[in-house]
């Protein structure tokens, strides 16, 4: 046989053996792309293994937040209903505010199952930072409420407190148990932002 020929069917082999390995390192790594989207995320600022929020399994008590002529009240959460929970003293907050917003700018029907708190926590125990102003809290709320249902209040707000909300960012869904109560079925898993086109 030719040696150019020998030579190119070699490459050829390689070439392939290469393709193949490729695509196994893709599907591996899209594996665990969706493992580590649906891992529990540990709260900021909280000690290991701790979540700074209500567990999965936890009863929600009876809550009514928001102004007196909309309030937000725990019936008002269907099964499904995403909870979020930001404080725009919170760098990481602040980070993931434009893709959360990003994702339900333009899926009404997704944003009704989600209720986003916005947390003044400048007055509790772990400090505040030169974002804590009340310039910030309602260019936050604002944000937020453009897109998803929405409530502002204090770290000791009936929805926080509700939660057992104490690290931001923080997220919980939500359905009912057997009695019809509200109870936390899943924590920590943050929908997935749109990604821009290049």
């Amino acid at each position: 046989m030719n040696p150019l020929a020998v030579a190119i069917l070699a490459v050829g082999a390689l070439a392939l053996v290469n393709l193949v390995l490729t695509v196994g390192v893709v599907r591996r790594l899209r594996e665990h792309s969706d493992l580590l989207e649906r891992a529990p995320v540990p709260a900021v600022g909280m000690p290991e293994g701790m979540s700074g929020i209500a567990a999965v399994g936890t009863s929600i008590p009876s809550f009514t937040a928001g102004p007196p002529d909309s309030p937000v009240t725990d019936r008002d959460l269907a099964d499904g209903t995403l909870v979020a929970f930001f404080s725009p003293t919170c760098a990481p907050c602040r980070d993931k505010l434009p893709g959360f917003v990003a994702r339900y700018a333009d899926r009404p029907e997704e944003a009704r199952r989600v209720l986003a708190v916005v947390v003044d926590d400048s007055g509790a125990s772990h400090g505040s930072d030169e974002h804590g102003s009340g310039a910030s809290d309602a260019s936050m709320a604002a944000a937020l409420a453009a897109v998803v249902p929405t409530v502002q209040e204090s770290h000791d707000g009936p929805v926080t407190r509700a939660f057992a909300a104490k690290a931001f960012p923080s997220c919980v869904q939500v359905g009912h148990g057997p009695d019809g109560g509200l109870v936390v079925t899943e924590v920590g898993r943050w929908p997935r932002t749109p990604v821009a086109a290049r």
